[in-house]
């Protein structure tokens, strides 16, 4: 089975398994190097009963080189024990995808928790990144693309939410 989330209010949902990822809590951290850190704490629910959880950090910043600031948010599964957390998963969604391919698809489940956001008054993008060292060191390198072996950064999902508000 192929896991797809797609953006409700609040959550992200797996129609084939009945799985949601709920919008996050979202708790400011203090982490060594930087001080716009903050940690996400997803939980996986299944007809109302968590199934699941996962807890990850991540930073957050504003660019204001265009017209409109845009928040980022970022979610690093780049840590080994994120990425073993994340395909410990595997069994609750009956999933046989390839590893890469099921980090890909929560990746996207967990940025796309927060697509369905109404009520923001400024653009938001969250992104969710892995490392290229992480990938090799957990045996998932032959999925790496030729050109982006010079990149140790790999993003695995993204998504925009413009402003609701003029």
């Amino acid at each position: 089975m192929w896991v797809d989330f797609v953006p409700r209010e609040r959550s992200a949902f797996d129609e084939g398994t009945g799985i949601s990822i709920l919008q996050p809590r979202i708790l400011p951290c203090e982490q060594v190097d930087s001080a716009e850190s903050i940690e996400y704490q997803y939980t996986f629910v299944r007809q109302g009963e968590r199934v699941g959880a996962l807890g990850l950090f991540g930073h957050q910043e504003v660019d204001r080189t265009s017209a409109r600031p845009v928040w980022t948010y970022t979610l690093n599964l780049a840590p080994s024990w994120v990425l073993r957390d994340i395909l410990r998963m595997k069994s609750i969604f009956g999933s046989f995808e390839p590893d890469f391919d099921f980090l890909q698809s929560i990746a996207r489940g967990l940025v796309k928790s927060f697509a369905g956001q109404t009520t923001n008054s400024v653009d938001l993008r969250y992104v969710a990144f892995t490392s290229r060292g992480t990938l090799i060191s957990n045996g998932l390198s032959d999925r790496l693309v030729p050109d982006a072996c010079e990149v140790d950064e790999i993003v695995l999902a993204e998504v925009r939410i413009p402003s609701h508000f003029a």
